[in-house]
């Protein structure tokens, strides 16, 4: 099982060594005919569909020798906490049927949003429907539920009530700073001198990437080539071939907007510490993680005024609305120099260790409560 885990994982290559770095690095600086040593021409990176999620959980699954219904019913302890942090594995019914057989295990479950059911005119046609299904499954197994905001409460609640169910007890805990925003490597020299904005999600339609590509014309159009970068950190998801179109066809906009997928973790921090902004336009969010990064790191930070972002923002945060192009723009231009930027101090409060912590004090103080 390690071994398969370590096979895909390539989140702790420090910036130097991540590919994806360097090639973006590349773009950056207009080298696009000189690889760097060593470094392979960019695969093409493919949308993950939910069946090749599926298809890849279970392929780790098995690699466990854990087969749920078969063996988990007889091997987790008596009295056991289950905790699924993870909501995609909530819509397969039958993974949960061992619980009918071990009523002393107490279930913590985690939902992250209610997205696709509050706005299906973002998502794919079957999302709706497996999403429903995770909720359901939560209503109907878990002692507790956890929530990365208030706005993600409110709404899974309100569809836990329309299923003819009551919540159960429920935390607010919101999400941490990952572990490689504690310890951020400084940018590149190389990045010296380059000003760019970043924006950082799946790339779909909900995530509202059209807004952007629509300022950076603006700005483009202005400014020529004193306009900012752009850079987009994502993996494809659905939609994502039409948003990212115009940058095959507006070569002025290639220029200055940049797509990269697979970036290591401290490759992505330290993109965030190196940044002019973080742009976090989306229609529709659970939690608002790219925001609350660029924030611990003082980066300033614009964003599409919803509630997750409200509950994220800081006083220096602007927040607009999803759909003004000239507002957005402005907010960009305005935007200072950012200088020499360095690693501030993290408060524990925003840790990872502080987060689990007070996950697991929820958990056990529920589970007290059924002894």
């Amino acid at each position: 099982m390690l071994a398969y885990v370590e096979a895909l994982w390539a989140e702790a290559a420090e910036p130097s060594a991540d590919p994806q770095m360097q090639r973006l690095l590349q773009k950056l600086l207009r080298q696009q005919t000189v690889a760097p040593d060593g470094v392979p021409p960019a695969p093409p990176v493919s949308a993950l569909r939910f069946r090749n999620k599926v298809s890849r959980m279970l392929r780790m699954l098995y690699a466990t020798k854990l087969l749920p219904r078969r063996l988990a019913g007889r091997t987790v302890p008596a009295n056991a906490i289950y905790l699924n942090m993870g909501q995609l594995g909530l819509a397969m019914r039958s993974f949960f049927e061992w619980f009918a057989k071990r009523p002393d295990i107490m279930r913590a479950m985690m939902l992250h949003d209610a997205i696709p059911i509050d706005y299906p005119h973002l998502v794919g046609e079957k999302a709706p429907g497996y999403h429903r299904q995770m909720i359901r499954t939560a209503a109907d197994h878990a002692d507790c539920l956890i929530f990365n905001s208030a706005y993600t409460r409110d709404s899974v609640t309100a569809v836990i009530r329309d299923l003819g169910q009551n919540c159960p007890p429920a935390l607010v805990q919101a999400l941490p700073v990952p572990t490689a925003f504690l310890d951020v490597e400084p940018p590149a020299a190389a990045f010296a001198g380059i000003r760019y904005f970043l924006a950082v999600s799946t790339i779909e339609p909900r995530k509202n990437y059209g807004l952007l590509l629509a300022v950076w014309k603006r700005l483009i159009a202005a400014m020529g080539s004193d306009a900012p970068h752009l850079i987009i950190v994502g993996a494809p998801g659905s939609g994502a071939e039409g948003i990212l179109a115009p940058l095959e066809t507006d070569p002025a906009l290639a220029e200055r907007v940049h797509h990269v997928a697979g970036l290591s973790s401290p490759s992505l921090s330290t993109l965030v510490l190196g940044a002019a902004g973080m742009l976090c336009p989306s229609l529709a969010e659970g939690f608002g993680l790219p925001l609350l990064e660029a924030n611990a790191l003082g980066v300033p930070t614009i964003a599409s005024d919803i509630p997750a972002h409200r509950e994220v923002a800081t006083a220096a945060t602007v927040l607009l609305p999803a759909d003004d192009t000239a507002g957005w723009a402005d907010a960009i231009t305005a935007v200072p120099e950012r200088g020499v930027r360095s690693p501030p101090h993290i408060p524990f409060a925003m840790t990872e260790a502080a987060y689990c912590a007070a996950i697991l004090d929820f958990v056990c103080g529920i589970q007290s409560g059924r002894a």
